[in-house]
């Protein structure tokens, strides 16, 4: 669908690949399959209330046992994905797949109201991938269906109103519910990450500020109370003697080597 130059795979591209067919090859184990399915697929009602929240992010590595599904999947996802985690780095590319995946698992769960049917594949997160693309790249040109040339950005809305049709018409078997969250999710990302960034970043700010501040008003405490405590006693023991402090002075002593020998 798109040129490349280089078949070369980032590392969060890689090691979704390797994780996603891994999974799939133990699907398709008889018995250990079935297995894999009914403990990691997104049931609703057992996310909640079944409170099984390990789901929302299980199920985006399992796909149903024809192997198309999960190929579709992560052809997109080297496809589309590649570009963006070269652009962002591997540790924002990773978040954004789980924050959508799992973002998009949370608005499925609304599709109990049409009937608890367990949901699996990373659709999610790929059409999220999809959308972030086409905000970047608008006017790469992929081919349909391997044949008619189109503008991403083009796919990109017809894909959305399939999947908000297919949501509201609950149509096949396809979850288009979790499409349309993996695209709302990706709205959501595009429209507040930049915000969300900004709003850390002061708060990290503002906590650093703070603990500069503690520290210099211990620091202040600390130089009061030799000036006021300590430097008296030393005085003392310069003009007198070590004999000439009551126990409590000498005790007063002692504490601060301690303190002293703790902080080094």
């Amino acid at each position: 669908m798109l040129y490349r130059e280089s078949i070369h795979l980032p590392t969060g591209i890689k090691y979704l690949l390797i994780a996603t067919f891994g999974i799939y090859l133990l699907q398709v184990i008889p018995g250990l399959g079935q297995w894999l399915t009914i403990f990691g697929a997104l049931k609703p009602s057992l996310v909640f209330p079944g409170g099984q929240i390990w789901r929302l992010a299980t199920y985006m590595f399992l796909h149903s046992y024809s192997p198309f599904h999960v190929l579709f999947n992560m052809f997109g996802l080297w496809m589309f994905g590649t570009e963006l985690e070269n652009m962002w780095g591997t540790k924002r590319f990773i978040q954004f797949y789980f924050i959508t995946g799992i973002g998009s698992g949370i608005l499925s769960l609304f599709s109990i109201y049409f009937g608890d049917i367990p949901i699996v594949g990373a659709s999610g997160a790929i059409y999220a991938i999809l959308v972030v693309y086409a905000f970047f790249f608008p006017n790469r040109q992929v081919l349909l269906f391997f044949i008619i040339p189109m503008p991403i950005w083009l796919l990109v809305a017809g894909l959305i109103f399939l999947s908000l049709v297919g949501t509201l018409q609950m149509a096949g078997g396809i979850s288009h519910i979790t499409h349309l969250g993996g695209i709302v999710v990706a709205f959501l990302y595009l429209r507040y990450y930049d915000r969300v960034i900004a709003w850390n970043i002061h708060r990290k700010a503002l906590k650093a500020e703070k603990t500069m501040r503690v520290n210099a008003e211990k620091k202040m405490q600390k130089d009061r109370y030799f000036e006021e405590v300590i430097d008296p006693i030393l005085k003392k023991i310069s003009d007198q003697g070590m004999d000439s402090l009551t126990k409590e002075e000498k005790k007063i002593l002692k504490d601060v080597s301690k303190d002293n020998q703790s902080e080094q």
